[in-house]
């Protein structure tokens, strides 16, 4: 069931999709002080190991030191070269390629080639930033802000629920992909927060929306979620539940037939069925562009056996490559919602079964227009700009060590 009795009307301008000035306040005042995936541990999992990350045009290393992750800025402290290029690999020491600065995992140098070159060195002040990571189950979160909610907080209830379906050995990484996203970075998470476009969108996949008696929408906070009845219509929903049923049976595995999506403000997504979990996270690139990035989880049989394992890494290939036929297919309105989004005077409507869609631009709206000065409360649209530019420039001065 929904919530809301009415149709609603949407917190976001169409300028806030589009302009260099909205993206600006999206970056420094919605997403900043988030935490941001940004791979699995499970494929850093021996010393050495690395991947790499641009969070808000900040480079990241995430390292495996000796069974602990650390993540630092990827730009050597000397003459500023990126220390890793590629995203995932490898190295017996995080060496810049350039002179061979080698960094530990407190982010000082621990070696520096002809180092008399260099009298006095101040080993403190030339130092990698470090910034904070965590992990829920096997998926791996940096934060940027020096100060914050820990990952537990800013997950709330849905930390065990996260972490249980990403978690080995019941679910193991099936597929990752990343998709290219011709669109501001609300588009793609708002279109994966209402099943009304499906008939349109999803004809031959999803095929019908669950409506209104089949769905139920639950909101916090920090996140909103979204069930559905295992009876539900929709053509892919009743092939997969045979399939998933047959295949549970051979790994052992009881089935409830539950669908379940979470989305946790502001752009990290999550679904599960009885088999398989997905991740979603919308990394914004540029007023109108956006990459998708998505892991998919399989479940993996509770007794050991060849036909077992061969079952459930087969369904998982299959579901992954489902899921991403999904994901290609809203990702052809997006160039369309965009143009239109440039051309248009004012909001469109959001129709009851929008309402998780408008919880989510209730969050951005509320980031946007109140901060730690307070500057937003009961200012007018010009001085909200300069609160929010002002902000902005604390938060990068905080993230490049407080020096301008």
């Amino acid at each position: 069931m929904y919530d809301s009795p009415t149709s609603l009307k949407p917190l976001l301008k169409p300028d806030d999709y589009c302009s260099s000035a909205a993206f600006e306040r999206d970056c420094c005042l919605v997403l900043y002080d988030s935490w941001h995936l940004v791979g699995v541990a499970s494929s850093i999992a021996k010393s050495g190991d690395f991947l790499t990350a641009d969070i808000l045009g900040t480079p990241v290393v995430v390292r495996n030191f000796d069974g602990t992750l650390v993540a630092l800025r990827n730009v050597c402290a000397h003459r500023l070269c990126r220390l890793a290029s590629v995203d995932q690999g490898h190295s017996d020491q995080l060496k810049c390629p350039y002179h061979g600065w080698e960094y530990g995992p407190d982010g000082r140098t621990r070696k520096i080639p002809a180092a008399t070159n260099f009298p006095h060195f101040d080993r403190e002040q030339y130092r990698l930033d470090q910034f904070a990571v965590d992990q829920c189950g096997d998926l791996v979160f940096v934060r940027l802000s020096k100060q914050g909610r820990t990952l537990r907080e800013w997950m709330g209830d849905l930390f065990e629920v996260v972490r249980d379906r990403f978690s080995l050995p019941q679910f193991r990484l099936a597929a990752a992909r990343k998709l290219d996203y011709p669109a501001n970075w609300k588009i793609p998470v708002e279109a994966s927060l209402e099943s009304y476009h499906i008939p349109q969108v999803h004809p031959t996949t999803f095929a019908e929306d669950p409506g209104e008696s089949r769905s139920r929408h639950i909101f916090r906070s920090q996140s909103s979620s979204f069930h559905a009845d295992p009876m539900t219509p929709r053509m892919i929903d009743r092939l997969l539940r045979v399939w998933e049923r047959t295949l549970l049976g051979i790994l052992g595995i009881s089935s409830d037939g539950l669908y379940e999506h979470h989305h946790i403000y502001p752009n990290l997504l999550v679904s599960f069925t009885d088999s398989l979990s997905l991740a979603r996270f919308v990394k914004p690139t540029g007023p109108t562009s956006a990459v998708g990035y998505v892991w998919h989880f399989g479940r993996q049989p509770e007794r050991a056996g060849l036909l077992r394992g061969a079952v459930a890494s087969a369904w998982g290939h299959l579901t992954g490559r489902l899921s991403v036929r999904v994901l290609k297919e809203d990702v052809l309105m997006y160039p369309r919602i965009q143009s239109g989004m440039s051309s248009a005077e004012r909001p469109g409507i959001l129709g009851r079964c929008e309402e998780r869609l408008h919880s989510f631009q209730q969050y951005v709206y509320r980031c946007l227009n109140s901060c730690d000065l307070d500057t937003f409360a009961g200012t007018d649209s010009d001085a909200t700009t300069v609160g929010a530019d002002a902000t902005c420039q604390e938060k990068h001065l905080a993230a490049d060590g407080g020096e301008q």
